[in-house]
């Protein structure tokens, strides 16, 4: 995977959210905010450090949107990736 692909990213959070918290691909898409899917912050922050893991990088700059979406999370993983 080329770690700074966009639509990789997403597809391993999809992965993660799909394992972990038994929530749909077809359900999670890019505009749903989070909180819609069940994710409090606590899980938000579980899903960023599983993506730290299968990224095999920390995350630096955790800034989202107060109501992020899994377009939000992409963006600002691709954002610690790049810079």
């Amino acid at each position: 995977m080329n770690r700074s692909d966009k639509e990789s990213i997403r597809k391993l959070l999809l992965n993660f959210l799909s394992d972990k918290f038994d929530i749909p691909p077809e359900q999670a898409s890019r505009e749903v905010p989070l909180r819609e899917l069940g994710l409090d912050s606590m899980l938000v922050l579980d899903v960023i450090m599983e993506a730290e893991d299968r990224l095999g990088t920390k995350l630096d700059d955790l800034t989202m949107p107060r109501e992020a979406t899994l377009a939000d999370v992409v963006t600002m993983i691709q954002r610690n990736l790049d810079g």
